[in-house]
């Protein structure tokens, strides 16, 4: 499982359709249940705020 730091771009990689959106992590918190969740920021006009649950299954991409 990768980790990520708050600040990093990152992108959610989905096998059925390629995701063209950014993300900024706002902030992170470790579950107890294992895994990782994430408050995301997309990088747009007008940003959204997104959740996401990051597990042995992760589907997040580091952006360079």
């Amino acid at each position: 499982m990768a980790t990520f730091n708050c600040g990093e771009r990152v992108r959610i990689l989905d096998s059925d359709k390629g995701s063209e959106k950014i993300y900024r992590i706002k902030d992170m918190k470790k579950c107890r249940s294992g895994g990782t969740l994430y408050l995301l920021k997309s990088l747009e006009q007008n940003p959204i705020l997104r959740l996401y649950h990051e597990d042995n299954r992760s589907l997040l991409e580091r952006i360079c």
